[in-house]
């Protein structure tokens, strides 16, 4: 679990993972999920909505256990 909140940390990370949620609510892959009919379109969406809320919480999770870490006189230990 601290080499997926390490990952988690990393801000080139979050950019990548801001640019896939970006693709994945964009015309493409909307298209093909809205092509079957409207409920798999809100199941397409309601899961990507889950998922980003989801890496939101890792993201503040392993983010507020590297302030933690840190004793408040800027060094850590």
């Amino acid at each position: 679990m601290r080499r997926l909140f390490g990952l988690f940390r990393q801000p080139e990370f979050q950019i990548f993972l801001f640019c896939l949620m970006l693709i994945l609510a964009n015309w493409p892959f909307l298209a093909v999920a809205g092509g079957n009919g409207l409920t798999n379109m809100f199941l397409y969406l309601y899961g990507l909505w889950s998922v980003l809320i989801l890496i939101l919480f890792l993201i503040q999770k392993s983010c507020r256990g590297k302030a933690d870490d840190d004793d408040g006189d800027g060094r850590r230990g």
